[in-house]
């Protein structure tokens, strides 16, 4: 059964610095800079103004919660791939989804930067997140809800950071 989530979360900043941000091949390179085990391809797929970046990062058993660390033979290694639209009137759209070797676990999802009532950047994340494994799957779902909530967190510190140099 699929595991539904939503978030907002809000940058002080103005739509079009946060865009810009998400939108800067610099940006996501240094997010993966300081971490050996990831990677990041970042292109263009509508042109300018648009970013697809698939983040690929490799984690061992021994860092991962007991109830996972049971299913896999070898490395967890988790795929996330994040696509925004060109900014239009102080609104962009984007999709999200990942994945995971050794584990059937799909995540699907969209996500809207919007001008925040103080002027500022509300994010809006919205998708699902299946995992088909019997018994197990509905834990596991609800462990991923949780690190998707800990992603979304973890991006608006480093968009903040990046704004804030």
């Amino acid at each position: 059964m699929p595991k539904s989530f939503a978030f907002t979360t809000e940058l002080d900043h103005h739509v079009r610095d946060v865009h810009a941000v998400l939108t800067d091949e610099r940006y996501w390179l240094d997010r993966v800079a300081d971490r050996a085990s990831a990677t990041a391809i970042v292109e263009e797929p509508h042109g300018p103004g648009s970013v697809r970046v698939t983040v690929t990062d490799r984690s061992e058993p021994s860092e991962l919660p007991s109830i996972v660390r049971g299913m896999l033979r070898g490395p967890l290694i988790v795929e996330r791939t994040d696509e925004w639209g060109p900014l239009v009137d102080d609104v962009a759209d984007g999709l999200l989804s990942g994945g995971a070797t050794g584990l059937p676990v799909a995540l699907e999802g969209r996500s809207r930067l919007r001008t925040s009532r103080t002027g500022g950047t509300y994010v809006d994340v919205q998708g699902q997140v299946v995992v088909r494994i019997p018994l197990l799957g509905g834990r596991i779902e609800s462990m991923v809800h949780g690190m998707v909530r800990q992603i979304v967190e973890h991006d608006r510190i480093a968009i903040a950071a990046w704004l804030s140099r």
